[in-house]
């Protein structure tokens, strides 16, 4: 076992996509090996396997009223296959099979799905997971190296003190950790921590979720709490590129790009990483660098404080099928407490806006669909509401199109460039942020694969 002396933390996150086999453990162990023998302490952040969260989130849902024996079955021996398939015992997993299946007891004696059983179901996903992760870790390195299992609700609590839809607080939590040196004085005895992905508790102790694709930001959360040299996100993709390449073959992969601009790509739908993540690093100046677990030898992208100005836009994201609801006031647009009534309605759904534009008898608002709490039927039971607000509400479906990384008059100025007839029929909305360097435009849903590979074509240099 090492000497136990105060060397700087490396945290290193893995996706579902990343620790769902042997051969992706083998190369968890790789990449970890090669952090210690820099003379690094290693924090491994890492999800649920593969689709598991969106069988758990089914089973939830199934559990209120229809038998759930078949596919709660098949989803503890999957994890009884994988623990098989890493040669580590699988009765490690008895305890949180026992508290899944009381969790989805519960459940179906209430005949309901509270956001709050919801929520703890779906951390099993980690919870199993990270606990064949350490077993297997520490299989592999016996004595040579100490590693803990951490759970990561005793070291993240959930902020709730801004007011909250209540799905929200359980489904979509946020945690504002800061550097502790007191439990990174304890977590110093160990070589390795290992902890999960998407989950914290909230003040009441009771678990709650961070979001869809929230173990980015719970890496991000630790690589505060540790002040790390780095943090590394791996996945299924070698680094952010220009745009999406299953969408444009031309793609090319960005090597360099700011907090900001990696934070507006995230935003505006490039899934590679999460929002969340960079806005807990950056105050801390942590680097992100985003690598492909399948290619490990591959370099990928660096993410910092360092701004690098461009005439020419450095990536283009592309989001469909997003709702956009207008919503014709008429005199009502006029009366003072309209759209605090209109605001506030769609603030009770926990929702909000992606873009917005008003005038005195309209507002046109394309809602964010990335928020865990979105789902058609809560579009549906929004829209009534708002009825009865608005004379009229009018819900359709748009592409959202941003360009990052040049200034809004330049990026306007390459637009007026392109040849009109390969440009979309009507421009229904178009927004810039108060930093300049982020364009965004709504144009109907069947031509944004188009104006994305022509836009591609013009604009990335």
């Amino acid at each position: 076992m090492t000497e136990l002396i105060n060397k700087p933390w490396f945290v290193v996150k893995f996706g579902g996509s990343s620790v769902s086999s042997l051969k992706d453990w083998n190369n968890i162990v790789s990449i970890v090996s090669q952090h210690l023998s820099n003379g690094y302490k290693v924090a491994v952040v890492h999800s649920a396997f593969k689709d598991v969260t969106n069988q758990l989130e089914q089973l939830a849902k199934l559990a209120v009223n229809q038998s759930i024996d078949e596919p709660l079955n098949q989803l503890l021996n999957r994890h009884r296959a994988m623990a098989h398939e890493l040669e580590v015992d699988a009765r490690l997993l008895d305890k949180w099979f026992d508290n899944l299946t009381q969790t989805l007891a519960n459940i179906a004696s209430k005949d309901s799905l509270s956001a709050c059983d919801r929520a703890e179901v779906v951390a099993h996903g980690e919870l199993l997971s990270s606990t064949l992760g350490a077993a297997f870790l520490k299989k592999q390195f016996t004595d040579k190296y100490s590693i803990e299992w951490i759970d990561a609700r005793e070291v993240l609590t959930s902020n709730d003190d801004a007011p909250k839809n209540i799905s929200e607080c359980f489904l979509n939590a946020v945690c504002h950790p800061r550097p502790d040196s007191e439990l990174v004085n304890h977590w110093s005895q160990y070589d390795i921590i290992l902890s999960q992905g998407f989950i914290a508790r909230n003040q009441n102790g009771q678990t709650v979720l961070l979001g869809r694709e929230g173990s980015d930001t719970s890496a991000a959360y630790f690589a505060a709490i540790t002040q790390a040299e780095k943090l590394q996100v791996w996945t299924d993709v070698a680094g952010m590129y220009s745009t999406d390449p299953n969408k444009v073959a031309e793609a090319k992969k960005i090597t360099h790009i700011s907090y900001n601009e990696a934070f507006d790509m995230a935003e505006a739908g490039a899934k590679v990483l999460h929002p969340r993540c960079l806005s807990a690093v950056m105050p801390y100046q942590i680097p992100v660098e985003i690598r492909s677990t399948h290619n490990p030898d591959e370099s990928g992208t660096t993410i910092d404080g360092h701004y690098e100005e461009s005439k020419w836009v450095k990536a283009i994201a592309l989001k469909q099928q997003i709702p956009v609801i207008t919503l014709l006031l008429g005199r009502r647009g006029q009366q003072p407490d309209t759209l605090q009534k209109v605001f506030a309605t769609i603030n009770q759904f926990g929702l909000s806006s992606e873009l917005l534009a008003s005038t005195k008898e309209s507002l046109v608002m394309a809602i964010e669909t990335n928020n865990s709490l979105y789902s058609g039927d809560i579009l549906n039971e929004l829209s009534a509401q708002l009825a009865e607000v608005c004379r009229s509400v009018l819900v359709s479906s748009s592409s959202m199109i941003t360009l990052i990384g040049c200034q809004a008059s330049q990026a306007l100025w390459h637009l007026m460039q392109i040849d009109e007839s390969h440009m979309p029929e009507q421009w229904l909305l178009m927004s810039h942020t108060s930093s300049d360097h982020h364009l965004s435009m709504l144009i109907s849903d069947d031509e944004g694969l188009n104006i994305l590979n022509v836009l591609h074509r013009n604009l990335i240099k």
